[in-house]
């Protein structure tokens, strides 16, 4: 039984996948590690504000 994704759910997933694609690039045994992941905040904020707004009602 195959559905319509919604516009909505397909953005859900799209921020997501972004999210597990940067925590993947963030390796602990890298020296810039507590660095890159600073620099990777403010995007990840950002994608869970966006899924945030999806669970709201």
């Amino acid at each position: 039984m195959n559905r319509q994704f919604t516009e909505e759910e397909m953005h859900a997933a799209d921020c997501l996948q972004e999210v597990s694609r940067i925590i993947a690039q963030l390796h602990i045994t890298d020296e810039s590690f507590l660095e890159d992941t600073k620099n990777q905040l403010p995007r990840l904020k950002e994608l869970l504000i966006d899924l945030e707004k999806y669970t709201l009602e």
